[in-house]
């Protein structure tokens, strides 16, 4: 299932889990997602969609019309493209669902005419690294912050 924008509250409970499972990884910055609402998060996707596109695709059982997984895919104003969020629901991953959404996700962007793809993780986000590497992004940049906590 595909939608815009218009689509961005069907993901609240998924990305719920997301953020509880950075939340629950070895990091330097737990605060930011013991904080992190997904109203806040919402803001900075709907002001990165403002002046440029979102794209979201839904991944849903048939029978039930659970929701089972999602990706958010910008592209700013400069055509720059960016997965912002992907999550899969625990037992459901390692079935397709996550590289049938990464490939809808890398086509609309192609479709685009992007100049760039990009993927922000966290460094504590091992296995997500590994994913986006099966679908050709790499290590560019290392960005280092001082955790509000840290002396």
């Amino acid at each position: 299932n595909e939608t815009g924008k218009e689509g961005l509250d069907l993901i609240q409970p998924l990305w719920e889990k997301l953020n509880k499972h950075h939340l629950n990884q070895k990091s330097d910055f737990k605060e930011h997602y013991e904080n992190f609402t997904f109203q806040e998060r919402k803001e900075v996707l709907l002001n990165k969609a403002l002046a440029g596109e979102m794209y979201i695709c839904l991944a849903e059982d048939e029978e039930s019309e659970t929701l089972l997984g999602y990706i958010v895919t910008t592209i700013s104003p400069e055509n720059d493209g960016e997965i912002d969020s992907v999550y899969v629901e625990e037992e459901y991953r390692l079935m397709g669902i996550g590289d049938a959404l990464m490939q809808r996700s890398i086509r609309w962007m192609d479709e685009k005419g992007v100049k760039t793809k990009k993927v922000v993780i966290a460094t504590s986000n091992q296995e997500a690294i590994s994913f986006y590497e099966r679908y050709g992004f790499r290590r560019r940049s290392i960005t280092l912050e001082k955790p509000l906590n840290h002396p």
